[in-house]
């Protein structure tokens, strides 16, 4: 059995998402994409980007909790799985 990986996610987020979607009139159906995303390598985001179209400064990157940029790197790859977990939830309830 594997174990979720402790990389910061504050789980207790996810207990508020489901009280709050089975609290809504219109159904809503919460994917948790989270402990599968955290697996992927390229999931994990990066301080080698652009701000306001210039690089990173040496102490911008040595916080990447504020400066990482994960889409700019993470493309294509864990928003295309995304993708295609919506897609295949959308076309199972059709």
């Amino acid at each position: 059995m594997s174990m979720p990986l402790a990389v910061g996610t504050d789980r207790r987020l996810f207990v508020v998402a489901a009280n709050l979607t089975q609290s809504m009139k219109v159904p809503v159906h919460f994917v948790n994409i989270t402990t599968m995303s955290e697996y992927r390598k390229d999931a994990h985001t990066s301080i080698y980007t652009v701000r306001q179209g210039k690089m990173l400064t040496a102490e911008q990157k040595a916080d990447p909790a504020k400066f990482a940029d994960c889409i700019h790197w993470c493309l294509p790859g864990l928003p295309d799985t995304w993708n295609e977990l919506l897609y295949t939830h959308v076309i199972s309830r059709s």
